[in-house]
């Protein structure tokens, strides 16, 4: 079976005549009745009926047309990709929990490095589909914040996919709320003093419980809110007295939910003692990171360095 006998195949059935499709194909019509024979004969089906009108294409003959067009249809798109070598595009993908400066590394990643065609991916996912990705190469490397009294049992996992986790820093966590919030003045917030609102966090599915992507011990809160994008789980503490925890800073946040005035959020520090998170980046164990990877780690780690400044008030 070749690609050429896939062709002759469909343009027969599209001419249901084996006169006119050699014509078309500018072939002897028993060159292409030859052709078609050993095709049935190597598959062990009838592709055409003869008639007295030309010919008429079998139940198996339309389940093979179909899958013979999607094969042509893909040599087709892999010999256009590949027909000029200058078009070849750079292709990088990373896979990250809901961590806004491993967004604005990419950015960052696309003004400065990137050659005219590219063809890239960021996914702002769950920790388990971040492990997923990176382990069955989806994505080249994954970025994580974990809590340090999750990292024992998060290390257990990167084992199990045959990861390694790369520590780039340890950061502070924060507590976002609103301004309006009646927390907002505080200097600090202890975990207790929370319990009364709406904790908003980042639904997991099925996950452990240590997958979260919040600095916290195993402990419920009275009120909690699962949401699967930061949009939405940025628009309930803008427009309620609900909150959030993670470690970017607002000040360092060029995103609009952060300044809009009528609904700016402020980060104040969260004094608790499982608040400290590390963050850094898994790939495949043993693995050499592309050169865009290599250049996307570099903008990661300057966004996380001005993450470890002081806030500014």
């Amino acid at each position: 079976m070749t690609l050429q006998t896939l062709h002759y195949v469909i343009v027969i059935a599209k001419y249901k005549s084996f006169s006119q499709a050699a014509k078309s194909l500018y072939l002897s019509q028993s060159t292409l009745s030859l052709a078609v024979k050993d095709l049935e004969d190597e598959l062990g089906i009838r592709i055409f009926l003869r008639n007295n009108r030309g010919v008429d294409v079998t139940v198996e003959g339309e389940d093979f047309i179909t899958y013979a067009k999607d094969i042509l249809d893909r040599s087709n798109l892999l010999a256009l990709r590949y027909k000029d070598h200058t078009a070849i595009q750079t292709c990088f993908s990373v896979s990250t929990q809901h961590l806004p400066y491993a967004i604005r590394a990419f950015q960052h990643l696309i003004v400065k490095n990137f050659p005219n065609k590219f063809d890239i991916a960021i996914r702002e996912t769950a920790t388990s589909n971040v492990l997923y990705d990176v382990s069955t190469g989806k994505s080249e490397i994954g970025v994580l914040a974990i809590s340090e009294s999750h990292m024992p049992l998060l290390e257990k996992a990167f084992q199990t996919y045959h990861l390694e986790f790369v520590e780039l820093a340890k950061l502070s966590t924060y507590v976002f709320l609103r301004r309006q919030h009646a927390l907002a003045k505080r200097s600090s917030i202890c975990i207790g003093d929370l319990q009364s609102y709406p904790f908003v966090t980042y639904e997991q599915a099925d996950s452990p419980k240590y997958y979260t992507e919040e600095a916290l011990l195993l402990r419920p809160f009275e009120k909690t809110i699962h949401v699967s994008d930061r949009a939405s789980k940025l628009l309930l503490i803008r427009n309620t007295d609900a909150f959030s925890i993670g470690v970017d800073l607002p000040n360092f946040n060029t995103d609009i939910y952060f300044s809009e005035k009528e609904t700016e959020l402020v980060a104040i520090p969260l004094a608790d003692e499982s608040s400290t998170v590390t963050t850094g980046y898994i790939h495949q164990q043993q693995q050499t990171n592309s050169d865009i990877c290599s250049h996307y780690i570099l903008q990661l780690k300057k966004q996380i360095a001005q993450l470890q400044l002081p806030q500014l008030h």
